[in-house]
C-alpha cells in the first residue's frame, strides 16, 4: 500500500541518534561516565552562558529530560544564543561526539538551528565552525548532534555555543553532552517527515497505528505533536471519526492512499503586479518580515463577506499625517475598503499624535483604539522612540496588548526612517520577530532605493522626518502590496498562538491612562484645569509661583506613569512621591517639541494601594500635565 507524506516535520520518537556520524565510523552506545561535559541543568545554568545580547536563565518547565532546561531569551540578532567554554579536557586537532537537544514554542512553523564552535586560530584572528544544524518545528524537542567533529588545529579560547540561522525566536536547551568520538549520545533525535497514519513514527502503517488512533480518540487526542499530525489522515486539521474510518479501511485494503484534501482555487495566487522592476524590488523590500499571516487573512475574508470591518492606527506625526486624506493611513484605509469591502462596510481611526512616543501610545491605546474593538491595527512609532528600556518595554508593551484583545485583531509594525537614516527598525524589529507579526519597513526599502538610486530623498520626504504626499503614497502602496503577497498560499500561516517569550519585558502592558474621576480622593493642589492635548483629557498646569500644594490622589494598580508636557528647554520638574518613595520627572528632554512625554514614577511587583502626592521642585517653573497612567 501507499502512503503520502504530509509537508511538515516532527520529532523524531527515539532515544538514540547517528545524525552527524562520518560514513563506516563505528558508533557505540553512550557511557556516561565518560562525558568531557553534561549539562542537565536541573538547578542552574551549568556555566553556559547569553552570547551578545542574548541572557540564560534556569527553566523549571519544558525540560527533555529531569525537570528543568536553559531558556535563552532577549535575543537581538541571529548571533546570539547560549555559549559554553570548553575546558583543558578538550585539546585542539582531536574529535569528539558532541550533542545537545533544543526547542522553541514562538515564531514560525519551524526554525533552523545550529550549534558550532568558536575559536581563536593560531594567528589570533576569529574563526567559527559548525558542529550540527537542525531544522526543527515549533515546540518539539530535536537534537542537534555530531559523533565525530574535529577541533580545528591549534585553536585556543573554544567555545561552545547554539545559535539560529536568522530568527529572534526564545529557545530552550537541554541535555548537551561532550564525550569521545563515535558515542551516540541519547537525544530528542533529528526531524521526520510525517506520514499520513504512520502514528508511532515506525515508518510503516499497521495495526499498532490503528491501536494508537482508537486510544486517540478514547482519549481526545495525542500528547505528541506528531502523532496528532499523522493521524490527521484527511488533513483537515483535525483528529476526528472519519480519520479513523479511513485508516480502517486503507489496513482492509477497501482504499489503496489516503484522500488528498481539496485546495480552494486561489486568485491571488495568480494576480499579476503591474509596477516596474524596480517599484516591485522597492514593495519587496519593504516587508522585514511576513510574519503570520493568519489573522489579516481572517479579517480580510470578514471583510469580503460583507461584514463590518475597523483598522486603526497609532502613532506620531507621520501616522497622524495631519490626518488629511493624503496621509498613508487614510490612502492604505481606501485600498483595503475598495479592494476587499464591499460597499461601506470598511471604516479606520487614525489615532496617530504628532510627537508622541510608543510609551504615550501605550498609556491611550486604550482610549483611543481598543475600545473600538478594531480588526486591525498599524503601530508606527520608529523615528520618535529612542534605545531606552522604557521605549522598549513600552512598545513590546503595545504589541503585546494590542495581540492580546478578545476579537483577536491582526497586528502590522510600520518602522520608517529619517532623511538622515535615524530609525528604530534593530529593537522594534526585535519585537515584531518574537511575536510573528508583519513588520513592513520603510527603513529598509527607502534605504536600498537612496543607495541604488531608484529614488531620491526629495522624492520622499518634505522635511527631516516626515513624508510628502507622494511620500506617504509609497507606505499606503507598500501595505496595498503586502496584502497581496499574505493572501497568496504559499504565505498562509497556521492560526495564530501569542507567545510565551518576551524581548525586553511586558511590566508596562497593561498600563492605561485614568479619567481623573477615578482616581481616589482627588486634589489638584496647585494645578489648574485647562486644555488637554489631542485625546489626553487632562490639562493639568502649575500655578506658577504659588503657595505649591501638591496635586494627590490614591488608586490601585503596580505603578505610575506620567504623561506631561516636554520640551528641549524651558521646562520644570516634579517631586512625586508614590507610597513613601520619591522620584523626580524633568519636562526638559531631548527631541521634543512641547508636545506630550511620559515617564515611569513607581512600579512595584503587586497590585495595591498607591497613594501619590506630586509637587513642583521649584514653584516658578512651568509644568504640564496630560495625563496620569495606572498599571494594572
Amino acid at each position: 500500500m501507499s502512503h503520502k507524506k504530509i509537508g511538515s516535520v516532527c520529532a523524531a520518537a527515539m532515544l538514540l541518534s547517528t545524525v552527524g556520524s562520518m560514513p563506516g565510523q563505528m558508533a557505540f552506545a553512550a557511557d556516561p561516565d565518560s562525558y568531557f561535559f553534561h549539562s542537565t541543568f536541573e538547578s542552574g545554568t551549568d556555566n553556559w552562558s547569553g552570547r551578545g545580547a542574548a541572557k540564560v536563565e534556569h527553566a523549571a518547565k519544558d525540560a527533555y529530560a529531569g525537570s528543568g532546561a536553559l531558556y535563552v531569551s532577549g535575543r537581538t540578532a541571529a548571533w546570539n544564543g547560549a555559549t559554553l567554554p570548553l575546558g583543558d579536557a578538550f585539546t585542539a586537532g582531536n574529535t569528539y561526539s558532541f550533542s545537545a537537544n533544543v526547542k522553541y514554542t514562538g515564531g514560525g512553523k519551524t526554525d533552523t538551528f545550529y550549534m558550532k564552535i568558536q575559536y581563536q586560530n593560531t594567528e589570533g584572528e576569529t574563526g567559527y565552525v559548525s558542529i550540527a544544524e537542525a531544522v526543527v518545528p515549533k515546540g518539539d524537542w530535536i537534537q542537534l548532534s555530531n559523533t565525530s567533529f574535529q577541533l580545528p588545529a591549534g585553536a585556543t579560547a573554544m567555545q561552545l555555543y547554539i545559535e539560529t540561522a536568522d530568527s529572534l525566536n526564545s529557545f530552550y536547551v537541554d541535555e548537551a553532552a561532550a564525550a569521545p568520538e563515535g558515542t551516540v549520545i541519547p537525544g530528542a533525535g533529528a526531524a521526520r517527515a510525517v506520514i499520513r497514519g504512520d502514528i508511532n513514527g515506525d515508518s510503516t502503517i499497521d495495526g499498532v497505528d490503528m491501536l494508537l488512533a482508537r486510544r486517540g480518540m478514547t482519549a481526545g487526542g495525542f500528547t505528541e505533536t506528531c502523532a496528532g499530525k499523522a493521524a490527521d489522515v484527511d488533513q483537515n486539521g483535525s483528529f476526528e471519526m472519519s480519520d479513523l474510518v479511513l485508516l480502517q479501511k486503507y489496513l482492509l485494503g477497501t482504499i489503496q492512499a489516503f484522500p488528498e484534501p481539496e485546495i480552494p482555487d486561489n486568485e491571488w495566487d495568480d494576480y499579476q503586479e503591474t509596477a516596474s522592476p524596480e517599484m516591485l524590488k522597492f514593495y519587496g523590500d519593504s516587508i522585514y518580515q511576513m510574519g503570520n499571516t493568519s489573522r489579516i487573512r481572517e479579517k480580510i475574508a470578514k471583510a469580503q463577506s460583507g461584514e463590518q470591518v475597523k483598522l486603526a492606527y497609532i502613532g506620531g506625526s507621520i501616522t497622524e499625517g495631519g490626518r488629511t486624506d493624503t496621509c498613508y493611513a487614510a490612502r492604505s484605509y481606501r485600498y483595503f475598503a475598495d479592494t476587499f469591502g464591499t460597499g461601506s462596510n470598511v471604516s479606520f481611526n487614525n489615532a496617530g499624535m504628532s510627537g508622541t512616543s510608543s510609551l504615550v501610545g501605550l498609556l491611550r491605546a486604550q482610549n483611543d483604539i481598543l475600545n473600538d474593538q478594531p480588526d486591525v491595527i498599524f503601530i508606527e512609532f520608529s523615528v520618535n522612540d529612542h534605545p531606552d528600556q522604557s521605549y522598549k518595554k513600552s512598545f513590546e508593551g503595545l504589541v503585546r496588548r494590542c495581540l492580546s484583545q478578545e476579537n483577536e485583531p491582526a497586528v502590522i509594525i510600520i518602522i520608517n526612517r529619517s532623511k538622515g537614516g535615524y530609525s528604530m527598525q534593530e529593537q522594534m524589529g526585535a519585537v515584531g520577530k518574537n511575536y510573528d507579526v508583519p513588520v513592513i519597513s520603510m527603513d529598509n526599502a527607502l534605504t536600498n532605493a537612496f543607495n541604488s538610486g531608484t529614488l531620491t530623498t526629495d522624492d520622499y520626504y518634505t522635511d527631516e522626518y516626515h513624508p510628502h504626499a507622494e511620500g506617504a503614497k509609497l507606505i499606503s502602496d507598500c501595505i496595498g502590496y503586502f496584502y497581496r503577497q499574505a493572501l497568496k498560499t504559499e504565505n498562509w500561516s497556521e492560526p495564530y498562538v501569542l507567545p510565551d517569550t518576551t524581548v525586553y519585558g511586558t511590566e508596562y502592558t497593561t498600563a492605561t491612562i485614568v479619567p481623573l474621576d477615578q482616581l481616589n480622593s482627588f486634589n489638584s493642589g496647585s494645578f489648574q484645569k485647562g486644555n488637554g492635548y489631542g485625546t489626553l483629557p487632562y490639562g493639568l498646569t502649575f500655578a506658577k509661583n504659588s503657595a505649591n500644594t501638591p496635586m494627590t490622589f490614591s488608586t490601585q494598580g503596580k505603578g505610575i506613569f506620567l504623561v506631561y508636557k516636554a520640551n528641549s528647554s524651558g521646562m520644570g520638574t516634579v517631586q512625586i512621591n508614590v507610597n513613601g518613595k520619591q522620584s523626580t520627572i524633568s519636562g526638559n528632554k531631548q527631541y521634543t517639541w512641547g508636545g506630550p512625554d511620559a515617564d515611569l514614577a513607581y512600579i512595584q511587583d503587586t497590585t495595591g494601594t498607591l497613594n501619590v502626592s506630586i509637587s513642583m521642585q521649584n514653584a516658578s517653573s512651568d509644568f504640564t500635565i496630560w495625563g496620569i497612567g495606572v498599571i494594572q
